[in-house]
């Protein structure tokens, strides 16, 4: 055993361990404030085999010098601190701390844990990282701490950690779509999840079965806090958009703003928002909830199409849009509102021209984020291929259609409704599409968007638990 200068242990230049920034954080606090505990492993000439955010956090916080131990491997290496006892505060403190790095520190490198397993024929599969080049099993905590949700194609707002997440939001905006009752083609059944509940019970008081009509004209009394066919964006999608494609500090708008959602939302996160809305108490009723924040928000009531009329050329950051779904949802009787057109051609002329003039307003290296979900037509049940005209559209304005998402949505009563439609063949739609186009040089992106980064402070100060990870749970979206 003997002292060395902690400069004599050098760092491994290809380790696959990225680390995150709260375990990153947590292993700093466990040092200063309760010292070293655990040994790093070097070889031969002093390089970390493991060990290598601790040796990082040591020097960061000032220590200059270490003890090694030499061995061959053949005995076990223990540090004992003579200062600690473990039923003492400071003991056990740090055995709690030393485990939650051990959980939270990890954020594998696919990329040189692949090239590691190359250069040295290491079976990936044999030391529990999945198959060569198939699949690197990734610590999906760790990504949903730093990119929100697990940057994965399917994005699943049935989870705990998105629907608690999104409670929060829709505490925070307070919209719950109360401008627009009575605006989605949907049934009553499949807006009010208690629908079942209450003519089930009915009908076994009654000793009879009732027919939807009968039950809704004399016995169905609807939950009072929910407002009547309505859909709304949701914010965690929102913040998701806005992390993952926004540029921070930047401009990002929407031509179709429909509800305050992503606008509360991405004016909260940092970026400057604009929006327009072709009804005015709508477009009042966003504004009012971005100013109770003072948020750099601005909803201006106009036509979608006349985009070009407040917006500079090449002027935003970022565009985002949730467009009308032509007749599923029917906001007004204005004569140019997309969702009051007679025919899905009528609808969509409308939407071609508002998007040739937005991504003209958007810069160049630069993304756009359309979130499409498709209809079918009344008469035929076929669908429009509403999203496919979305991809053909962006891409005939030059923009590269560079990512789909999946947006997995809670199933509800999905099942009770399941068999009726299936007499025709139709299965239930719960999920919508996030379709992801690029305005440049997909190549220059890495110049253009720094490596996420997305603090544990920003979770803390929302009010949430950053340790809680939910398990998969029922519940409404």
């Amino acid at each position: 055993m003997k002292s060395e200068k902690i400069s004599s242990i050098k760092p491994d230049q290809r380790n696959a361990n990225k680390g995150t920034v709260e375990g990153t954080k947590l292993l700093n606090k466990s040092l200063k404030e309760l010292g070293a505990g655990r040994s790093i492993l070097a070889d031969e000439a002093g390089n970390v085999i493991a060990g290598n955010k601790t040796l990082q956090a040591a020097i960061d916080s000032g220590m200059e010098d270490v003890i090694v131990v030499e061995t061959d491997g053949t005995k076990l290496v223990v540090v004992k601190r003579t200062d600690l006892t473990i039923d003492s505060p400071e003991g056990r403190k740090l055995a709690l701390l030393d485990n939650k790095v051990s959980q939270v520190n990890l954020d594998f490198d696919v990329e040189v844990i692949e090239s590691l397993a190359v250069d040295f024929d290491i079976d990936l599969d044999d030391i529990g990282f999945g198959k060569k080049g198939a699949g690197i099993q990734q610590n999906e905590g760790g990504l949903t701490k730093r990119f929100i949700v697990p940057p994965f194609s399917i994005l699943d707002t049935r989870q705990g950690y998105w629907k608690e997440r999104k409670e929060h939001w829709r505490t925070r905006i307070g919209d719950y779509g109360e401008s627009r009752n009575a605006t989605l083609r949907k049934s009553k059944s499949a807006d009010d999840p208690s629908y079942y509940r209450q003519k089930t019970a009915v009908e076994q008081k009654l000793g009879r079965m009732l027919d939807n009509a009968e039950f809704e004209a004399n016995h169905y009394v609807r939950s009072t806090n929910l407002p009547v066919g309505v859909s709304l964006l949701d914010p965690v999608l929102a913040e998701v958009v806005v992390q993952w494609f926004g540029i921070d500090g930047g401009q990002a708008f929407d031509p179709f703003a429909g509800d305050s959602v992503f606008g509360f939302v991405c004016s909260a996160s940092g970026i400057s928002f604009t929006g327009i809305e072709l009804r005015a108490e709508q477009a009042d009723l966003n504004q009012a909830r971005v100013d109770t924040e003072s948020l750099p928000a601005k909803y201006i009531c106009a036509d979608g199409r006349q985009v070009a009329t407040y917006l500079e050329p090449e002027s935003q950051d970022l565009l985002f849009s949730c467009p009308p779904y032509f007749d599923l949802e029917v906001y007004s009787d204005l004569e140019n509102d997309a969702s009051n057109q007679k025919t899905y051609a009528q609808f969509y002329q409308i939407l071609d021209e508002a998007f040739l003039h937005s991504v003209a307003c958007l810069k160049q290296n630069r993304f756009a984020v359309i979130v499409v979900g498709d209809i079918r037509h009344k008469s035929t049940g076929a669908y429009y291929g509403f999203h496919l005209d979305i991809i053909n559209t962006m891409r005939s304005f030059g923009l590269h259609f560079y990512n789909e998402c999946i947006l997995i949505e809670q199933a509800g009563n999905a099942a009770i409704r399941a068999s009726g439609q299936m007499k025709h063949r139709k299965v239930v739609k719960t999920h919508q599409q996030v379709l992801v186009f690029y305005k440049g040089d997909p190549r220059q992106i890495k110049t253009h968007f720094p490596e996420i980064v997305y603090e544990p402070e920003d979770l803390e100060s929302f009010g949430m638990d950053t340790d809680h990870q939910s398990e998969d749970a029922e519940g409404g979206i």
